[in-house]
């Protein structure tokens, strides 16, 4: 009997949080060492036991592993983080929003004490170190939200949101604001339009100016600001139809590329759904390319990052399913198919960075699946090699694949300075967030295969044995008769990927045994 042995890197699943609402809304591998830093967006942790809910930063190993987690805030206010950004040392910056609850930990009211926050955390172990506290200059009963936080060269940061300045009228801006090495403002402008628009990304460009993205409903708009003064260098304005349903917008982000250009992840009108939309502009905003992806329901994308190869977003797929896609650099078409979270629950993704020693994307987002949370919604944080359906991961054709054509017309309004700082002091305290772990399979490619370890998993498809590792680790594998005679061995050392070797059995039942990082894994196998 002929077999093959091939081994996959890792196609691993794991969440995090509590008894209520969580989710994970960013993850990367920009800080220093080989870690994944991801902040939770919860309802369910709090530093004391009083009213309001805060957030949770979670640093772990490539595998899950929690090297420190800390949840931050302050007594009888909600901390909501959105995105994590660093100093030079290395130490996490979180921007987000601070309210006061308004029936529940999961509202706000408008207040004088609903704020911004920018809060840097010791990259160490995840103690307090300094804060500020950004509030409107237009009134005390305003909101201010940060949506986007990224470092800058000179080691100082910049932020982007939304500021509500007029609680009679409804009038919700988008701000940026510019920060030094010391969290000191530098400069901060508002821009808009007599409707609603927030910016929901802010990055430093090559030429070491300020990109700005606001997907704001029907539109996407698109600025360059001077770094060292805040002055509008150029701005586009793209119309595209969006699919309202009622449930109001999900926000998109954008990243930049390394060509220079803009990257973007967004949702357009799609029929009577929306789909899936990839843009792609240069480095003076203009239209280079753009790509529309769905099927049969609602589709979006969330958030972008550029990979060795292709660009990969991220997003939501028919409603309720975690999915990711790879586009191609030079014309934006999609690479292959759509990857997705099989799951049959409430999945979606928030987050998307991509490993650059494996090449293999970390998608964070939220799962409502009850074998895979603490309670109700849960953070969740899925890598996948893409090589083969395995686990959970799936692949899928979209029915909708399109070129898609924007051109800029108008312009948004530049407002002066609409926000005041001040220092502030928050509690970090060490946290447990409940991980759960899953891998295997929730339906088997085939009869053979069977729910599995999550760091070596072993499965059986006719005459392949197929072994998956999870990360560069050392393996050794064995092959035993029903009489205890070893009758194959091969060991791997730091293995990474995949490889096949033919081996002959005869008939007969074989026990494989397979040593690794996490232990042994041992299966029967039967031979006819």
């Amino acid at each position: 009997m002929l077999f093959v042995i091939s081994v996959q890197m890792w196609s691993g699943l794991r969440t995090f949080g509590g008894a209520n609402w969580d989710q994970l809304w960013g993850v990367d591998f920009n800080a220093p060492g080989n870690r994944v830093v991801s902040n939770l967006f919860s309802m369910t942790y709090k530093i004391d036991n009083s009213t309001g809910s805060d957030f949770v930063v979670i640093v772990t190993t490539p595998f899950g592993t929690s090297i420190w987690e800390r949840v931050v805030g302050r007594s009888n206010m909600n901390e909501w983080s959105y995105k994590i950004t660093y100093d030079n040392a290395g130490n996490p910056i979180v921007g987000g929003v601070s309210c006061v609850p308004s029936g529940g930990p999961s509202n706000c009211q408008l207040s004088g004490s609903t704020r911004a926050f920018a809060i840097k955390l010791n990259g160490t172990n995840g103690s307090f170190l300094s804060a500020r506290d950004i509030a409107s200059s237009w009134g005390t009963a305003d909101w201010v939200r940060i949506m986007s936080i990224n470092s800058t060269s000179d080691g100082g940061f910049v932020v982007a949101g939304d500021v509500y300045y007029d609680s009679w009228t409804g009038d919700i801006d988008g701000f940026v604001a510019k920060f030094d090495a010391n969290m000191n403002l530098q400069w901060a402008r508002a821009v808009g339009t007599t409707s609603v628009e927030w910016l929901t990304t802010a990055f430093q460009t090559t030429d070491g100016n300020i990109v700005v993205i606001g997907p704001s409903f029907y539109e996407i708009w698109v600025a360059k600001f001077n770094v060292s003064n805040g002055n509008t260098i150029w701005q586009r304005r793209y119309p595209r139809t969006y699919y309202d349903d009622g449930v109001g917008k999900y926000f998109t982000w954008g990243k930049p590329a390394s060509d220079g250009g803009i990257i973007i992840a967004d949702e357009i009108s799609g029929g009577n759904n929306r789909d899936v939309l990839f843009l792609k502009l240069n480095s003076n905003g203009d239209f280079v390319c753009a790509r529309r992806i769905g099927g049969t329901g609602h589709d979006a994308g969330i958030d972008i990052v550029e990979g060795a190869d292709y660009y990969y977003l991220a997003g939501f797929w028919n409603s309720y399913d975690l999915f990711y896609a790879r586009f191609d650099k030079t014309n934006c078409n999609l690479v292959g198919n759509v990857r997705y979270i099989l799951s049959g629950n409430d999945e979606s993704a928030r987050a998307i960075d991509i490993r650059s020693s494996s090449n293999v994307p970390y998608v964070a987002g939220y799962t409502n699946r009850p074998d895979w949370t603490a309670g109700n919604y849960d953070g969740l944080l899925a890598a996948d090699s893409g090589i083969q359906d395995t686990c959970y991961w799936r692949s899928l054709t979209p029915s909708t694949n399109v070129s898609v054509s924007l051109s800029a017309s108008g312009s948004w309004d530049i407002y002066g300075n609409p926000i005041t700082v001040s220092s502030a002091t928050y509690t970090a305290n060490s946290v447990n967030t409940n991980k759960t772990v899953a891998c295997g399979l929730l339906t088997p490619v085939n009869t053979s295969e069977k729910y599995e370890d999550c760091y070596i998993s072993i499965s059986r498809n006719g005459k392949f044995l197929n072994i998956r590792s999870k990360n560069k680790q050392d393996i050794d594998i064995s092959i035993y008769s029903v009489d205890g005679r070893l009758v194959y061995k091969k060991e791997i050392k730091n293995f990474e990927g995949e490889f096949s070797e033919r081996l002959s059995l005869l008939k007969g039942i074989y026990v494989v045994s397979i040593a690794y990082i996490g232990g042994r894994l041992i299966k029967q196998i039967v031979v006819k």
